[in-house]
């Protein structure tokens, strides 16, 4: 994998972890990368010389994308989810419509056991219930000052949960009225918060990734299967109304976001 094709990946990453709705796991799996990511951060807890030198280059180039498309699109995303906002859910409600079936017939996931249905129901009511706690929390999303230490639990968990496919890291962060501080200290380099944030970052990865690890390469189908349902849970948080003065443009976005999967294979 050419390591220019590695940093584009990491540029969708950080672009999607900054989206409320969007997950960036979910964008990982897409894009063929979120397996290799997984055992690259856990491999780097297992202190191997050689392992730890291949996954240490891989999350580089993997995290100069990220740290690029966060600062680059942070900038534009008031202004896009202020003039856009129903395009660009349609879009991503086409992006993750279409990765279910995606990701089920190019990991061969099979929800045909009681377990794995289970599993997929119960991420479907954790999504719905994510949902929910957005809408009831929302006005929480233009917090402006927070203390140094809820700063950091709340993006050690979003960041946690950015590595769980059909889960928002952003969307934790409007769930802990933290969303619009980080957009706003990224925005304005606030180096004081953009170290907590960083140091959060690392530590909710890092520890969220061996469990992670474990659980993909022990019991793929069954953590697979809670994934499907997560991201069909959370489907409806990305929905944000249809009117008559955007149908077009409505249509179009989400017709190109089912076809921006489908073509993603070639860059796999």
């Amino acid at each position: 994998m050419g390591n220019m094709l590695l940093v584009m990946k990491g540029v969708a990453l950080g672009i999607a972890n900054i989206i409320p709705g969007l997950s960036g796991g979910t964008v990982a799996v897409v894009l063929g990368i979120y397996q290799v990511l997984i055992d690259s951060l856990a491999s780097l807890l297992s202190f191997k010389k050689r392992d730890c030198i291949d996954s240490f280059i891989f999350l580089m180039l993997i995290g100069v994308g990220v740290v690029g498309g966060v600062f680059c699109f942070s900038f534009i995303i008031d202004w896009i989810l202020l003039h856009y906002l129903e395009s660009v859910s349609f879009f991503f409600i086409g992006v993750i419509l279409s990765s279910i079936p995606y990701i089920m017939l190019s990991e061969s996931i099979q929800i045909v056991t009681v377990s794995r249905v289970f599993l997929c129901v119960l991420g479907i009511v954790i999504g719905i219930s994510l949902v929910m706690a957005k809408g009831y929390f929302f006005a929480e999303h233009f917090v402006t000052d927070v203390s140094a230490g809820y700063l950091f639990l709340s993006v050690m968990i979003a960041a946690a949960t950015m590595i769980i496919p059909g889960i928002s890291g952003s969307l934790v962060l409007v769930l802990f009225g933290t969303y619009s501080f980080v957009i706003a200290c990224i925005k304005g380099m606030v180096w004081f918060d953009l170290c907590i944030i960083g140091v959060a970052v690392l530590v909710g990865i890092f520890g969220c990734s061996k469990l992670l690890h474990l659980c993909i390469n022990h019991y793929f189908q069954l953590t697979m299967s809670l994934v499907i349902g997560l991201m069909l849970g959370t489907m409806p948080g990305i929905y944000n109304g249809f009117t008559d003065a955007f149908m077009f443009l409505n249509v179009i976005s989400f017709v190109i976001g089912i076809a921006v999967v489908w073509s993603v294979k070639i860059f796999r």
